[in-house]
Formats: C-alpha cells, structure tokens, sequence
C-alpha cells in the first residue's frame, strides 16, 4: 500500500478548500471565518483604545464595532466625506504592512475644537497626528496582547484630501483589494466621527495566519502525520474488555462557585482588561404591552412596569445582571447603592 505524503503547504490548502464547503476561495476575498476573525480582533483592539481617546478629548469615548468589506483600490473612499484627513501608517514586527485611515475633516475639526485652540491649519494637523498616533499605539498594544506577537505602528504622512479621486493610492502600494472597516468614536456631548480603515488584503490574510497558528498546526498535524505504533502491550490493553471492566470508575467532583480561589497569576491578567470600557445599565422595570396600547401612548400617559415601590432595581453590566440596588438622589442625580451582588453561580445561570 502505498501512502501519499502531502508538504504543509498542500495540506494549509486542503483545510482552506474544505473550509470553504468544496470552493476555493479567490484572492480578493475572505472566508466567512476569516472575515468574523478580523471583525472580532478590530473590534477589540479599537475597543482598546476608547480610553486613550476619552483621555485626549476629556469625555467619555465609546468605539462602535466594526463593518467590513472589501474594495478595489478604484472604489476606495466612496463612502467619505469630502474633504478628509487621510492618514497613511506602516506595521512592523510579526506582521508588516500598510493602512490608510480616512475621516472627515469637519467632523474631526468640531471634535478636536473644544478647548483648543485650533485656527491654524498646523495646529489641526498636529491635534490629528497626537490623536491617530496614540490611538494606533493602544490598537497595536491590543493586538500584540491578542495574537502574542509583537506589532508596532508608526504614522508616516498625513494630508488633506479634497475628493477621493486625488488620493493616488499607487504612489503608496501596488496592492489592488483592500478591506474597508467603517467604525464611528461616539463622544458623549458632540456629534459622532466616522473612520474608514483601508489594509491591504494580503496583509489582513497574514494576521488572520497568526491568528489561527495554533489550530492550523494541530489540523496540518492531524491529517498529514500517522499515528505513531505503540507497544503490542499497550494495544492489549486497549483493546481488552477485561481491562476496561477492571478499571476504577468514579463520578466527577465539580468545585463549588461560590468558593472558588482565584490564582495568584488571575490579577496580572485582568490587569489588560481594566481600561477596557462597559455599559452599566439600571433597570426600574419592564412591561409588555399590545400594539394597539403603544399607538394610544402619549404625554402625560402612565405605564405601569413590574416592579413594586421600592422593590430593589437591577443593576445591569453590558446587559446582564450582576446586581441589585437603591434609588439614591447624588446632588441633582440620580444613582444607585448596591445592596446585594449575584454569586457566581447565579450569574452564569442568568447567561443560560
């Protein structure tokens, strides 16, 4: 009998062919798993910087989640807002590559305009290049963190764009796809500023790369290595029922919620997820109510909820319950004092 032997390469290829349901997948696209990888690792390493950019522009900064597409490079920056910024910066270190940041001037402008003095057009240059630099150092940080690589970015020109069309994407790459992630900065008491990312299509394949070394190598290794003999002695003792039979047979001991320990090493870890921001939500009370009840709404309309006078609210984090409280009046706000915070146990039965 004879065994083919296939080199990594072939079999890298094989997982992509049966990744893709029997297709291969053309060059200027990405598989539905690669396009949720890169989505997912955007989301979180702009996420990351909302606290360098609250810092920056003293308020509250939320980053929404990220769409992706891909565009020709003669159909980038049909979505922006003529004139832009665009701001060209370089990667390095485990993956190497170019992007292209655009974002409306006058929206950026407003943004960067409260307490700053900002009338020169030096002046707004230097504000965009503080803003683009530190938030691209934390986005690099965030992915550094998720892939366990090392990835550093660097700002290397900045410029005013008038129309699409005058940006020659030629004089900066050969590359012909990109993808394109639109994600906004919403500042709590301005308006929102909308951002167009542009990388190369070959680099985000490569991050992708890093992203999935781990199950790429064990998937290569499952196909393409035969399992190793061993001893005859060991295969009888696999294979006979005698043996199985002769085994101790235990049922398995679970750790109790409420009492477990955290490990010395848990804080360090948590220490990367500190600056990362979460909505918390209080809850009065819900109700349900027939279309026909909603259409008669109006003002001075009262709607009865759920919950009794005085009866504890909850207290929400990015939508799940983790606690309950009191109404508090703080000066001429309200807030909430937490009398009681679910165990462990109860909140991962709440996520079910």
């Amino acid at each position: 009998m004879t065994i083919n032997q296939h080199s990594p390469e072939e079999l890298a290829s094989l997982l992509n062919y049966e990744k893709t349901g029997g297709k291969m997948m053309p060059e200027n696209s990405l598989s539905k798993t690669e396009s949720e990888a890169v989505i997912e690792l955007l989301n979180t390493s702009l996420g990351g910087s909302a606290v360098v950019l609250s810092s920056l522009l003293s308020e509250q900064v939320f980053v929404t989640s990220p769409t992706l597409t891909i565009k020709d490079k003669d159909e980038m920056f049909a979505s922006v807002t003529a004139p832009f910024y665009g701001v060209l910066g370089e990667y390095a270190g485990a993956a190497k590559g170019m992007q292209i940041l655009a974002v409306s001037k006058r929206e950026l402008d407003v943004a960067l305009a409260t307490g700053q003095d900002l009338t020169e057009e030096d002046a707004k240059f230097k504000a965009v290049q503080e803003l683009v630099e530190k938030m691209f150092v934390a986005v690099t940080e965030s992915m550094s963190t998720l892939m366990e690589k090392e990835i550093t970015h660097s700002l290397t020109g900045i410029d005013i764009v008038n129309q699409g069309e005058d940006f020659a994407v030629d004089n900066y790459t050969k590359e012909q796809w990109f993808t394109e992630s639109e994600f906004q900065i919403n500042v709590s008491s301005r308006q929102n500023i909308r951002f167009y990312l542009y990388l190369p299509l070959p680099f985000v394949k490569s991050l992708v790369s890093i992203l999935n070394e781990p199950f790429d190598e064990e998937e290569i290794k499952e196909i393409g290595e035969m399992p190793k003999p061993s001893d005859n002695k060991h295969n009888e003792q696999a294979q006979s029922p005698l043996t199985q039979e002769s085994q101790a047979i235990q049922s398995v001991q679970f750790s109790s919620f409420d009492n477990t320990e955290l490990e010395t090493s848990e804080p360090n870890n948590l220490n990367m997820l500190l600056d990362i921001p979460l909505q918390v939500t209080v809850e009065l009370g819900r109700t349900k109510r027939m279309v026909k009840d909603i259409l008669e709404i109006s003002q001075g309309s009262i709607i009865e909820l759920d919950k009794l006078a005085g009866e504890p609210v909850d207290i929400l984090i990015n939508n799940k319950l983790i606690a309950v409280g009191e109404v508090v009046v703080i000066d001429e706000n309200f807030g909430v004092r937490v009398t009681d915070v679910l165990s462990t146990a109860e909140r991962i039965s709440k996520l079910r």
